[in-house]
């Protein structure tokens, strides 16, 4: 009977007594654990479960693995202690085996590996974040959507107080998470984490999340880094991470972070900055400035200490387009398709323009988008334009002026590298701008409170005195509230009574005041609606709304970021927060230029979550109500999807704005709508005409209404 083994296997190893076989629930430990010392003979190897499939035949094992596989994942969910870290066990093997996991089975373990991140039970977590490692390695690939959850509940981890052995287990994920996927998509990740309001890092968990920029930042490409709105917000949170007053580590760890984005990509961060307020760039720019000297210096002492950034995984080429809003400025020029090579510059060079870098950002700063994307008056002279521009040919007193045409034949143009972007004339020194056209909308040349004798750290800075010490005009009045306003989370009642003032200022026209603090002043309002207090929250609204029904043009170049930090509000919690954001989105749709609205509003129609969605559709509602039917013509494939999508969604209120937008859209256009309604079903197009006879005929009566009151 035991002869044929080959065949029989399965016999054998239920007439084996049992003190021979594994138990069941020991089948999930590590190979060896249990083994004695002929663990591997044949007699031994017979008798193993892990050698019965094999030894069985092809079906029987997958068969066998698939069981496995359910049951593993049963005892990682399980809510007994000792079952989940059996079941972690299991897996491990599973994972050594090179056993691929099916798409239903990875969409089971992520959730159960999401509330793992929780799991209370120390040995199950140290276990679980070795399994974890496994994982990303084998399935990095599979695991795109979920990386924003894997990512950022690690970094969250290192904020926990843990045993150093259990820290060091999380260090080692985060380490293997960013060598396996594309570090464009983990910086937007980390981008997105960081500007998220409803997220309150403590010190331990801003740092870590700083710590894994800057590292990611050493080995990105220049083009994986994208000058987006959102990436404009989080920047300017890490600026105010550089003041943080509880934690040095902090300060230092965003100041590196600065630093590395800075040498990443020279010239789209310097844009970059160029569009943050003036209190933002202080900070950055002296930081900056700091940096190239003790690198200028270092460098003249040792050429070997020079810091270089790590080789990028996998070098893509440099001369495709970034899809940056700002890609396209300043003359045309795109700084992806020039050539970086930045590492290989003269210390002497870096150093000879330093004293520039300040009004070198400034002067992006003070050109807005409008103006820089603005066609050139004189095609002839275009090339020579540019490089004005661009700020070839401005360069300090006493230095060589055959360094920009070397740079020129040398294929580079002014935003090949870090010198030339700092080559314009001396501090203070505004004569050589203000030759060039000039816009008040555009441009901030006086100096601002914060700047009146000398340049200080940024608008952190906790100095107010000698602000008090004065009569205030209203522009120093705005620069102490913003101060005041920039205390996140703290002095609720001061912060109040700062909003309030602002508020009465906001009613009153003075071009002075927003042409030095507009762009200060929103994104300051816009980061305070992500506030622990929702009475600071609805306020903030409040004054946005009033600014937007004073000030409507300046929100051209911040129309995105308005509008959804506004929509973002109406998640709120909090039904008054929520009032003041359906208002500030109505002023919006009226506000804002309606083409650029539909364009912002439609992505976010099609692929945000209730109640964002239907905000969207309300206020693309109203924004239609006043575009011109041209203009709505052409957009009419971006819009349709979108409500069409929304006529079908679960929630009730969606369903019924989509229809009522469709209905302003037949009100424009008529009937050359109904091409567009191809897919929509019998019930639903009758539904829709319904509606659209009710507008038809409760206009009518008005209109009628009016004429009767117009003749009596």
């Amino acid at each position: 009977l035991l002869g044929d083994t080959r065949n029989k296997t399965w016999l054998l190893f239920c007439l084996l007594p049992s003190p021979q076989r594994k138990p069941m629930r020991r089948r999930y430990e590590s190979p060896g654990m249990f083994s004695d010392d002929d663990a591997n003979s044949d007699a031994s190897s017979a008798c193993s479960e892990r050698s019965y499939g094999s030894r069985n035949g092809a079906v029987p094992h997958y068969l066998r693995q698939m069981e496995d596989v359910a049951e593993v994942l049963n005892h990682c969910a399980s809510s007994n202690w000792s079952e989940r870290k059996d079941g972690l066990v299991g897996l491990q093997n599973l994972l050594k085996s090179q056993r691929i996991l099916s798409r239903v089975e990875l969409k089971r373990l992520c959730e159960i590996f999401t509330r793992m991140f929780a799991d209370p039970h120390s040995k199950v977590f140290s276990m679980f974040l070795e399994t974890l490692v496994d994982f990303i390695t084998i399935h990095r690939e599979d695991l795109q959507d979920w990386l924003f959850v894997l990512l950022t509940q690690l970094l969250k981890k290192m904020g926990a107080d843990l045993l150093g052995s259990v820290q060091a287990k999380v260090q080692k994920a985060l380490d293997v998470t960013r060598d396996s996927f594309p570090f464009d998509q983990q910086f937007n990740i980390l981008m997105r984490f960081i500007v998220d309001q409803t997220q309150t890092p403590n010190l331990k968990v801003k740092v870590a999340i700083l710590k894994y920029i800057e590292s990611l930042a050493r080995q990105m490409d220049p083009t994986d880094f994208v000058n987006s709105s959102e990436t404009r917000l989080a920047v300017s949170r890490i600026i105010t991470w550089t003041t943080e007053p509880k934690s040095s580590d902090v300060r230092k760890a965003a100041q590196l972070v600065l630093i590395a984005l800075f040498e990443l990509n020279t010239p789209e961060f310097t844009m970059l900055l160029g569009a943050l307020p003036k209190t933002f760039q202080d900070g950055a720019t002296k930081l900056l400035h700091n940096h190239l000297k003790n690198s200028s210096n270092v460098g003249m002492v040792s050429p070997s200490n020079t810091i270089t950034r790590t080789p990028p995984r996998q070098p893509s080429s440099r001369s495709s387009p970034l899809t940056s809003p700002t890609s396209c400025c300043h003359g045309g020029l795109s700084p992806s398709v020039m050539e970086y090579d930045t590492e290989n510059l003269n210390s002497d060079e870096i150093y000879s323009s330093l004293h520039g870098v300040s009004q070198a950002i400034q002067s992006f700063s003070y050109r807005s988008q409008e103006d820089l994307n603005e066609p050139m008056r004189h095609e002839g002279k275009k090339n020579d334009t540019a490089g004005r521009e661009g700020g070839i040919g401005m360069l300090p007193q006493g230095s060589d002026p055959r360094l920009g045409a070397d740079m020129m034949e040398g294929g580079r143009t002014a935003l090949d590298n870090k010198t030339s972007l700092l080559n314009t004339p001396q501090p203070r020194s505004f004569s050589g701008f203000r030759g060039r056209e000039y816009s008040p909308y555009c441009y901030t040349d006086t100096i601002s409170a914060y700047d009146k004798s000398v340049p200080k750290e940024t608008v952190f800075d906790d100095d107010a005195e000698h602000f008090r010490d004065v009569p205030l005009d209203h522009s120093d009045l705005v620069a102490e509230l913003l101060k005041e306003l920039s205390n996140h989370n703290e002095r609720v009642e001061e912060r109040k009574a700062a909003l309030f003032e602002l508020l009465k200022i906001t009613r009153e026209d003075r071009l002075r005041v927003w042409d030095e603090h507009f762009k200060t002043v929103l994104l300051l309002l816009l980061e305070t609606l992500g506030d622990k207090d929702h009475t600071i929250r609805a306020l903030a609204l409040r004054v946005l709304k009033e600014i937007l029904r004073n000030q409507p043009a300046r929100f051209k170049n911040y129309a995105e970021l308005t509008i959804m930090k506004t929509l973002e509000a109406h998640k709120d919690s909090h039904k008054e927060v929520v009032r003041a954001a359906e208002e500030a989105a109505s002023t919006l749709a009226g506000s804002i230029h309606p083409e650029q609205c539909i364009k912002v509003l439609c992505p976010i129609v099609q692929t945000a979550d209730y109640p964002i969605n239907l905000a969207a559709i309300k206020m693309q509602t109203k924004v239609i109500e006043r575009i011109a039917k041209e203009s709505l013509h052409q957009l009419l494939p971006d819009i349709i999807p979108g409500l069409l999508q929304g006529y079908d969604n679960t929630e009730s209120s969606v369903r019924k704005a989509s229809v009522f937008c469709l209905v302003a859209i037949y009100s424009v256009i008529g009937e050359e709508l109904k091409p567009h309604l191809a897919q929509l079903t019998g019930s639903k197009m009758k539904l829709l005409n319904l509606y659209i006879k009710r507008a038809q005929t409760t206009n009518s009566n008005s209109s009628s209404s009016s004429d009767v009151s117009t003749h009596s």
